[in-house]
């Protein structure tokens, strides 16, 4: 898996969200209810366009891509806090 995907799977899961790995080599997307969003396969012909796929595919089910920064995350702990 290359760092782009890594990252977007840990955030992913850290919102509630659903990541699997299927024997096929595609890495699968499901929202916090357990509905399919997306998937990314483990060896893409084209991995620029296919990521681009997926992060809007995430984006249209309500995960917030790309993940915030650290001080966008503090800056919003302070504001509901």
């Amino acid at each position: 898996m290359d760092k782009d995907l890594t990252a977007l799977v840990s955030w992913a899961r850290s919102q509630g969200w659903q990541v699997r790995h299927d024997h096929k080599g595609y890495t699968r997307f499901y929202d916090p209810e357990g509905n399919y969003i997306a998937s990314y396969p483990a060896t893409p012909s084209n991995p620029r366009r296919r990521m681009a796929d997926l992060k809007v595919a995430l984006k249209r089910a309500g995960l917030q891509v790309p993940p915030p920064s650290k001080s966008e995350q503090r800056a919003q702990r302070r504001r509901d806090g």
